[in-house]
């Protein structure tokens, strides 16, 4: 049995859309929908920031929808911590006792940020609520001007930057556009929502994974200056955010945080394959398959492999779960999950590879169950996965591995691939960028 406490917290501004809540306290559990009679919302209350946010003022003819979340005792001073000036305030809705916050000081007569009023805005349109109260004048945030949270509709933006930086970016290591639709639609369903885009105009973006260690990861349009989205997402993680994904290569960015106090942790390896010179013919051990995986029907061995080879300690029901919601995503492409399977029908081995514009595939994830290694089974998949790569048109290959993983980067170089530098993730310091 739980036995942890929570409370009902009432939510009516930015918290309104759930990676913002679940940033601040990721135990938060959407009940839903709710109306607090009594109380009118009005952009009057100060912010640290500069920049007025939502409050509500008691008003008889008043109401203000919201959305109800259950939230474990223990984030309690998180969510008040996250909250300064507000007054912690209990309120009813449906009848029940509920948590919510109110600014009950002088009125600001400051104008919101863009960003801020869209967040909230796109947290409304979650669910369904009304949002004619949350749309007003704005201001840019002179910090960062024109950010604002990503929708899914913003996943053909995303990919043009990252394709364009593919193309012609030179010493920054931009993800592949691949790579970028894995880590949304392959996400850990016990951690919903940890993870948020935000776009600035349409130069660049920003990842924000609030799980610890939290990081930040921006990408811009080549020669665009990534500081000021940097800078934006340290203040809404108070400093504490990791940089990610920053090559050695990468002297201005390396430059910029060393001289910030920053200081490198984590690395991965980066690998690359030129698919314009001959490839190796894949030795496929006799009686194995090397192909698409045949759906659903084949997910489970699929996902089972794939548990194992990550030692994951997630429930398998949970981790099935996982794998056929991104299945279902719009950036899964059938013919590019492959496998290899054994006599017996068992998935040995799979690679998911990803196609782009500017020529380059990326391989992401791969691996091989501990049960067929040194068999190889993964050699031969990623044989076959690069001759497929080939036949679309693909002039590169690259996968990265974490550095640690001494045996991974041994069978990426055994196989042929060429190690290209390493990506490097840095802490902030106490001056921060």
């Amino acid at each position: 049995m739980d036995l942890r406490l929570s409370f009902r917290y009432f939510a009516y501004g930015s918290n309104l859309w759930p990676p913002q809540m679940r940033s601040r306290c990721p135990s938060a559990r959407v009940l839903g929908p709710g109306t607090l009679e009594g109380w009118s919302a009005v952009y009057d209350k100060p912010s640290t920031d500069g920049s007025a946010k939502l409050n509500i003022r008691p008003r008889v003819e008043g109401s203000t929808p919201g959305v109800v979340y259950e939230v474990e005792e223990g984030e309690r001073q998180a969510l008040d911590s996250a909250e300064p000036l507000y007054t912690p305030t209990p309120v009813h809705i449906d009848g029940q006792r509920t948590l919510t916050y109110v600014f009950d000081g002088e009125p600001f007569a400051g104008r919101p940020y863009d960003w801020y009023v869209a967040t909230a805005l796109l947290g409304a349109a979650c669910f369904g609520l009304d949002d004619r109260h949350l749309r007003v004048p704005t201001d840019p945030d002179p910090l960062a001007s024109g950010v604002r949270p990503a929708s899914p509709d913003d996943l053909d933006l995303i990919g043009s930057i990252l394709s364009e930086g593919l193309t012609r970016g030179g010493d920054r290591y931009y993800i592949h556009p691949g790579e970028y639709g894995w880590w949304v639609y392959h996400d850990d369903p016990s951690h919903p929502d940890h993870f948020s885009t935000w776009i600035q105009d349409e130069t660049g973006f920003a990842t924000i994974d609030s799980l610890a260690p939290r990081e930040i990861n921006v990408f811009t349009r080549p020669g665009a200056d990534r500081t000021p989205l940097l800078r934006w997402c340290q203040r809404r993680l108070d400093g504490t955010g990791e940089i990610g994904g920053i090559a050695d290569t990468d002297t201005e960015m390396t430059e910029e945080l060393t001289g910030a106090g920053y200081q490198p942790t984590s690395a991965f390896r980066s690998y690359e394959w030129d698919l314009t010179t001959d490839l190796p013919e894949p030795h496929i051990p006799r009686g194995w398959q090397m192909r698409a995986l045949l759906g659903e029907d084949e997910a489970n061995t699929r996902r089972a492999a794939s548990h194992a080879a990550f030692e994951s300690t997630m429930p398998d029901a949970v981790h099935l779960q996982r794998y056929l919601s991104f299945m279902r995503s719009p950036v899964y492409v059938p013919e590019r999950d492959l496998v290899a399977v054994s006599p017996e029908g068992r998935v040995g081995s799979f690679m998911i590879w990803w196609a782009d514009d500017s020529g380059i595939a990326q391989i992401e994830p791969f691996g091989t169950h501990p049960d067929f290694h040194r068999r190889g089974v993964g050699r031969a998949l990623l044989y076959h996965g690069l001759a497929e790569m080939k036949r679309s048109g693909m002039h590169t290959a690259r996968v990265c591995t974490d550095d640690d993983r001494h045996p991974a980067t041994a069978f990426y170089e055994s196989c042929g691939f060429t190690d290209v530098g390493r990506l490097r993730w840095w802490r902030p310091g106490s001056s921060g960028l």
